[in-house]
């Protein structure tokens, strides 16, 4: 028995209102995508206020992303970004390496948090290291990589806190740029994740350490005990002395 032609006239209209739900949707999706994916990656709860994407133009902007602290320190947010733009390769994204060509990223607010002798950065970068070290389960996920030319952290803030402390001070750091991240052949989201924090935590750490003499002197105590605070070595807070940025606001 033939089927009636309307029964074609029918599916062909679900599949088109499919389509445009798909497209109108596509936003959303990807966004609950790349949520995901970094909640996955970091162990830490994330927020992603929008996410628009110009699938003609290649690029997408990102508004107020926001990564929470490891457990055992504050509810405050580890990272946050006012604004985010991104330039990817169009051509690339069927293929087994996506490629993304530009991220730049602006009001990027850190917080560096001391909290019994341990700080949250060296526990974010510790859960990062070890879910990247996890075995991945499904062929997709071996075969889908990325690869990042650029990648730029805009007019950086660090909030430097203390546990039993509401706030100890505010550093600039400039720009942070990271280029090639997961280099010619991509790497998985979780690799390139866990290179983005080790940079990070490195350029966080070293910060407040060349401000430690400051810091001391406005908590007044002593700088071994601060870093002690902090997780840090004792023995690199001599590198501190003679380093007095503008730490405090």
């Amino acid at each position: 028995m033939k089927t009636p032609r309307y029964l074609f006239v029918v599916a062909a209209l679900a599949a088109v209102a499919g389509l445009m739900f798909l497209y109108n949707s596509k936003d959303w999706l990807v966004r609950s995508a790349v949520v995901k994916a970094t909640e996955q990656a970091t162990g830490v709860s994330v927020h992603l206020g929008s996410l628009r994407i110009e699938l003609t133009k290649g690029s997408g902007v990102l508004k107020d992303f926001r990564l929470g602290n490891p457990k055992g320190f504050s509810r405050e947010d580890l990272l946050s970004i006012g604004k985010g733009q991104i330039t990817l390769d169009v051509a690339s994204v069927t293929g087994s390496v996506i490629r993304i060509k530009s991220v730049e990223m602006d009001n990027v607010g850190l917080l560096f948090e001391g909290s019994g002798k341990a700080n949250n950065m060296k526990a974010l970068e510790a859960q990062v290291n070890e879910r990247s070290a996890r075995p991945q389960n499904s062929k997709e996920e071996k075969s889908k990589k990325i690869r990042i030319d650029s990648l730029v952290l805009k007019d950086v803030k660090l909030d430097v806190r203390m546990s039993g402390i509401v706030k100890v001070g505010n550093l600039d750091l400039g720009n942070i740029r990271m280029n090639n991240l997961g280099g010619k052949d991509g790497a998985p989201a979780s690799e390139i994740a866990a290179t983005i924090s080790k940079e990070i935590t490195s350029r966080a750490t070293t910060a407040v350490i060349r401000n430690m003499a400051q810091l001391a002197e406005q908590m007044g105590m002593d700088a071994a005990k601060i870093g002690e605070g902090f997780g840090l070595p004792t023995g690199v807070l001599e590198d501190a002395a003679g380093f007095f940025q503008n730490l405090f606001k």
